[in-house]
Order: structure tokens, then sequence, then C-alpha cells
């Protein structure tokens, strides 16, 4: 993991004081609520108070989650984003099968080339024939032939690189028309206000909470009110979750909107700057590809 490596590499001690970073203590701060001033209590519980020995709690007890239980440090839009990355990152399958695929974020179009046969993703394969050494790109079922006989043709890495480059510079050329639209698109997602229906959700949640109050005596009642409160909350984290969505799109287009603005002239040669930042997936078919930018326009490329 890229993180990791440049965590040791900079002798930043992780939590424990040591100078060698695991996977497991990163993934803990990237989802640790408690960043966000929010708090999920009795994520732990006392299995045996003599000994005084707590488990992790797996569904054997309710869990609370607080929000604004005290000063973050992270914006909540930031924390969203992530999640949903490490969400894509984690659902990354192969497309029949669902076979897991890990995520590698060594080279820009890892876990961005898809097949349109199977959906499965395309891998950077190093290739020696009879000393003749190149680097091309390969379906993932046909390598590892764990699922259908995928037809998905092997692509050089160099043709890969050429897409990449066509596409950008039509994005280049078709400017005029696509700006209005990207701009367009901005407007129209700022036409949805979750904040009301954010405060709705508050208002109800409110309500509920003065109620389950007034029937604390009333143990039945009590726990049919808890479990709307917490489907309230799980209603506005979807909420939150949608705002930062489009938050996210919104800057993805602005990025695309100044880096066509930016632009003087066609591009020459490849760069996987560009691919981080602009590009959101490609699909190889028989005899073209499709390139999707991160704004959502999409170009084939023959």
């Amino acid at each position: 993991m890229k993180i990791k490596r440049s965590l040791e590499a900079d002798g930043i001690l992780n939590g424990a004081g040591h100078k060698k970073w695991h996977e497991t203590n990163i993934k803990q701060i990237l989802t640790n609520e408690k960043y966000i001033g929010d708090a999920l209590l009795q994520k732990t519980y006392t299995v045996d108070i003599l000994e005084k020995k707590r488990e992790a709690n797996r569904g054997q007890v309710p869990k609370y989650y607080v929000e604004s239980s005290h000063e973050g440090i992270i914006p909540k839009d930031i924390f969203l984003k992530v999640q949903e990355e490490i969400t894509r990152r984690a659902n990354l399958t192969k497309g029949t099968t669902q076979h897991k695929r890990v995520y590698s974020c060594r080279y820009a179009l890892s876990g961005m080339v898809f097949c349109v046969h199977c959906g499965d993703v395309f891998r950077r394969i190093k290739w020696n024939n009879r000393g003749c050494k190149s680097t091309v790109w390969r379906c993932t079922s046909r390598v590892e032939k764990d699922g259908p006989d995928c037809p998905a043709r092997t692509v050089r890495e160099e043709l890969l690189h050429e897409v990449v480059v066509k596409a950008i510079n039509e994005a280049f050329h078709e400017k005029e028309n696509i700006l209005p639209l990207l701009i367009e698109n901005i407007k129209s997602s700022l036409e949805e206000n979750t904040s009301v229906r954010i405060a709705a959700v508050d208002e109800q949640i409110k309500s509920l909470q003065q109620e389950l109050l007034a029937t604390a005596s009333n143990k039945n009642a009590g726990d049919e009110l808890g479990m709307e409160i917490r489907r309230l909350r799980e209603e506005k984290q979807a909420i939150q979750a949608e705002e930062a969505s489009h938050q996210d799109q919104r800057a993805r287009i602005d990025e695309l909107i100044t880096f066509l603005g930016d632009l003087t002239c066609e591009l020459t040669e490849y760069d996987e700057q560009y691919v981080r930042k602009l590009l959101e997936k490609i699909t190889v078919y028989d005899d073209y590809f499709i390139v999707e930018f991160k704004s959502g326009i999409e170009i084939q490329i023959d």
C-alpha cells in the first residue's frame, strides 16, 4: 500500500510507537468516525463482569451512533468520500463469477480497464516471447482461468496509452460543445437541496427522542422507538453520503472544465497524472474502446 510505504519512508511512528505500519492500522484511521466529531458507542461489550473481559460487539448488544459528540478534525464530506472509495475498492470483483480482485494502485490504469464480455478487470502482464519482451493488458478471467472462457482480446500497453491520449485530445477538440454540458450538469446538481431533507429527518428524530423519554417505563414501546430512531439516523447518513457524492461529482466536473480551459494544444504523450485525475473507466470491446471520464463524459475510440 502506497500510504504504508510513505509513512515508513518518512519515519512516522504508528499509535504504538513503532516504525512499521500495517494495513489494518491505516484502515482503522481511515474509517474512524471520531475524526469527524462523531462517536459509535458500544463497539465492545463486557462478557464477564468479574474478569472484566470485553469482546467486539458483532450485534450481541445495540450500538449507538452519536453525531457531533466532540469537535472533529476532518470534514465530513472528505470522510464520506474515503468510505465510498474504500467500498469501491473492496467490491472490485470479477463480473460474472464475482470473484474478489485485489486492488492495486501501482499503475494509473490498474482497476480501471474492464472487459465488455465478462466484466472482469484487465491486468498488466509482462510478456517474453522468444526473447521479445513486451507489456500487455489481459482480461483477468483469461489469465487465471477461474471463470468462463472469455474471448477478450489482448491489448498492448502502447495501444492503451494511445487510446487515453486520443480520448483526452478529442475532449479538447470538442470542448466548445462539452463545456456547456458540464456547466449544466453542475447547475442541475446544485438544484437539489439535501439540507432540507436532513432537517426534516432531524425533526423526526428529535420528536421520537422526546417520545422515547416520555415512555421510558414501557420497554416494548421504547424498543420500537429506538429502532425507528436508528432507521432515521441511517437515512440521514445515506442523504449525507448522497450529498458528498454530488459534491465529489461537481469537483470532478470542475477539474475537467479547468483542465480543458488550460489546455492550449493536443497532448503528445501519455501521462499517468492525467489518467488518475480525469479518467474513471475504460471498457475494452473487440474493435473499439469506451473511455469514461470522471465527469461522466464518454468517448468512443476506434
